[in-house]
C-alpha cells in the first residue's frame, strides 16, 4: 500500500512531497518522492491518524511531533481498518448521518437564535453595569464630539431661556444623586426636534425640541425618560449588543479586519443606532414612575411624543416633494405646507400624504402603553 501526501518533519514548516508505504507485515515508512530516502518509520498498529470528515486532508502522526498529511482519505480508512480494526472517528460518524446533521443543524440554529435573543442582551447589561464611569465619559466625550461636527450646532437659546429651563430640570436631577446627570443645549440641524441621553448621564435637547413642548413640564417629563436610559444603559447595552453580534458575525466569515473596526467604531455606532421597543418601554416606566412621584400628569409625555411624531412626519412629507427646505421654513410655515400638501393630495386613491402625516403605528401602541405603565 503506498500514498501520496506531504511530511512535515515537526522542525521545520517546509513540507515534502512524499509516500507513505505499509509493508505485509505493517511496517510504515514515509519515503521522500525525489529520492525515495526514508523519513520515518514507525508500525502502522501505533500511529495515530486524525478522524475523517468529509474530503478534507487527514494526518497520520507521529510520537516525534512529525505528521503525514494526505487526501486519499480511502487508502488511509483501508490501511486503518486493516491494522487499527473498524473503528470510525466521532465527527465521521457525526457527519455521515443524515439524521443526526439534521439535528445538529436545528440545535445550532436554536441556539444561535437564542443567543441573540436572550444571551447577548443578558451579558451585554451584565458588562454595561460593570463598566467603570471613566470609560463611560471617554465613550460619551468622543460620541458628544462626533455629533458636534456632524450635526449640531452650538445652541441659540437665550441664556435666561437656558436658566429657566435648567431651574426646571434641577429638582429633577436632584431626585437621582447617584448618577452624575447635567443636561446641555444643541441647535438640532438636521436631527430637528430631540433629546440624546449620553453614556456619561449628559442630557442633550435640542432647541428644536424645547421649541416644540408647550410647557416645561413636557419637557421634564422628557428628560426623566433620557435619565431612564441613563440609569438602566442602555445606549452602552444596544453599543455592546450590536458590537457582541458582530463579533460573532466577524468570528463566522472570517473577516479579522472587521475587528478592529468594531472596537474603534464604538461611539460612531453609539451616534446612529436607535434603542430598541425593549428599552423604550424601559424607559417609558422609568419616567412614568417619575411623574407619579412628582404629581405631574402623565399625558405631558404624551402630548409632547405625539406632537414631535407629527413634526417628523411633516418634515418627512416635505422632503418628499424635493421643492422646500424644512430647515428654512419656520414652525407655522412647515405645518402649512404640509397641510396644503395633504390637501392637494386628498384624491388619491391610497393617499400616502396624509399618511406621513399620521403618527407612526408603534409609537401610538407605545402611548397607549405609557398610560398603564
Amino acid at each position: 500500500m503506498a500514498i501520496c501526501g506531504r511530511w512535515y518533519s515537526g522542525s521545520s514548516a517546509q513540507p515534502t512531497e512524499a509516500l507513505l508505504d505499509v509493508s505485509e507485515d505493517g511496517h510504515l515508512q514515509i519515503l521522500a518522492q525525489a529520492n525515495g530516502r526514508v523519513l520515518a518509520e514507525e508500525l502502522a498498529a501505533t500511529v495515530a491518524i486524525s478522524s475523517r470528515l468529509g474530503n478534507t486532508a487527514r494526518f497520520v502522526k507521529f510520537d516525534s511531533g512529525a505528521a503525514f498529511e494526505t487526501r486519499d482519505n480511502d487508502q488511509v480508512d483501508q490501511m486503518q481498518r486493516q491494522w487499527q480494526g473498524a473503528r470510525k472517528g466521532l465527527l465521521h460518524t457525526l457527519e455521515s448521518h443524515l439524521g443526526l446533521v439534521a439535528v445538529a443543524t436545528v440545535v445550532v440554529a436554536v441556539l444561535v437564535w437564542g443567543g441573540a435573543v436572550w444571551g447577548v442582551p443578558a451579558a451585554s447589561n451584565a458588562i454595561a453595569h460593570q463598566l467603570p464611569q471613566n470609560s463611560l465619559d471617554t465613550v460619551a466625550r468622543e460620541t458628544l464630539a462626533i455629533l458636534d461636527k456632524t450635526y449640531f450646532a452650538p445652541s441659540e437659546l437665550s441664556e435666561t431661556r437656558r436658566a429657566e429651563l435648567q431651574a426646571h430640570f434641577a429638582p429633577v436631577l436632584a431626585e437621582f444623586p447617584e448618577l452624575p446627570l447635567k443636561v446641555t443645549f444643541r441647535q438640532g440641524g438636521d436631527i430637528g426636534a430631540n433629546a440624546f441621553a449620553l453614556p456619561d448621564g449628559t442630557v442633550i435637547f435640542t432647541d428644536e425640541m424645547v421649541e416644540l413642548a408647550q410647557s416645561d413640564r413636557e419637557l421634564v417629563a422628557v428628560l426623566a425618560h433620557e435619565i431612564g436610559h441613563v440609569a438602566l444603559r442602555h445606549s452602552m447595552r444596544a453599543a455592546i449588543s450590536n458590537a457582541t453580534l458582530g463579533f460573532i458575525y466577524v468570528t463566522v466569515v472570517g473577516d479579522s479586519t472587521a475587528l478592529s473596526d468594531l472596537l474603534i467604531g464604538l461611539p460612531v455606532a453609539l451616534t446612529t443606532f436607535s434603542y430598541s421597543r425593549d428599552h423604550e418601554t424601559e424607559a417609558d416606566a422609568f419616567s412614568a414612575a417619575y411623574l407619579d412621584r412628582a404629581g405631574i400628569d402623565r399625558q405631558r409625555f404624551i402630548d409632547l411624543m405625539q406632537r414631535l411624531g407629527e413634526s417628523a412626519a411633516c418634515t418627512r412629507l416635505i422632503e418628499q416633494t424635493e421643492t422646500y427646505d424644512p430647515q428654512l421654513l419656520s414652525d407655522e410655515e412647515r405645518l402649512q405646507v404640509c397641510e396644503a400638501l395633504a390637501e392637494q393630495h386628498s384624491d388619491e386613491h391610497e393617499n400616502k400624504w396624509l399618511g406621513y402625516l399620521s403618527t407612526h403605528p408603534e409609537l401610538e401602541e407605545r402611548l397607549e402603553a405609557f398610560q398603564i405603565l
